[in-house]
């Protein structure tokens, strides 16, 4: 499916809960991390959007630009725009179900997240998995400067190359969710892998200090890495954390 953004489109997957598995009164938007797309990394998207409907929860899974479907290049990626795709999609979710909308990000995923908290504060709950909840990012001077003087730079991650316009750099500097979402009150989970080199747990710990919360849930998840261990052979960990996410959001709906 496809959401109409004005000078764009965004590719989704939309996935309702079986026939007898009833309906819950929320659905969830999910937003994947950097240099990924919406099924995300072991299709861990694809496993959460099927336990969710197992309890009776819808959900949206999206595209950013330049990833997955996206008829958009990379270099059209930037924060500010990631957080504008999420809100276009949470405001069609919201009129398609006429449910309350909960979110879940990934990694950078979680970074816009919070940034949509601060644009739409009536989020049900929010969800993260190995969060960048931070203000801000920080990069090689070098590698902005080289984008400033070429109009983009690609750099590579060794599963994928991705290219980087100087909008995106900026944007990301500049960003500001935590600050934004800090007044956000509704329930939250974080959680993180104790093994995480990309995305230190602490990060997690500290966004649960932040929020106003009553309603608050950390879980460390004993030797998970950034990804929660999905590309090994033991999913113990993936599976933990897709099963523990959507029971919290069934309990929340």
């Amino acid at each position: 499916m496809w959401i109409d953004a004005g000078d764009h489109r965004i590719p989704g997957t939309l996935a309702v809960p079986a026939a007898g598995a009833g309906e819950a009164g929320l659905t969830v938007l999910m937003l994947h991390g950097f240099a990924s797309q919406r099924h995300e990394v072991g299709d861990m998207y694809g496993r959460e959007a099927r336990a969710l409907a197992e309890r009776g929860i819808t959900s949206l899974r999206i595209d950013f630009a330049g990833t997955g479907d996206s008829g958009q290049p990379h270099t059209a990626n930037t924060f500010t725009g990631m957080v504008a795709d999420a809100a276009m999609a949470y405001d069609w979710l919201a009129a398609e179900t006429g449910l309350t909308i909960g979110v879940l990000g990934f990694s950078m995923g979680a970074k816009v997240g919070l940034g949509l908290l601060a644009e739409r504060p009536d989020t049900a709950a929010f969800a993260s998995w190995s969060g960048a909840l931070y203000d801000g990012l920080e990069f090689e001077q070098s590698e902005y400067e080289q984008a400033v003087a070429d109009g983009s730079v690609v750099r590579d991650l060794g599963f994928a190359q991705v290219e980087l316009s100087p909008e995106w750099f900026e944007t990301m500097r500049d960003s500001t969710p935590l600050t934004d979402a800090a007044g956000y009150t509704g329930p939250i989970v974080a959680v993180a892998g104790s093994a995480d080199t990309t995305v230190d747990p602490s990060i997690s710990e500290d966004f649960v200090a932040a929020l106003d919360s009553d309603d608050e849930t950390l879980e460390i998840v004993d030797g998970a890495d950034h990804i929660h261990n999905v590309l090994t052979d033991d999913q113990a960990s993936a599976d933990h954390v897709v099963q523990l996410t959507a029971d919290w959001f069934a309990a929340h709906s």
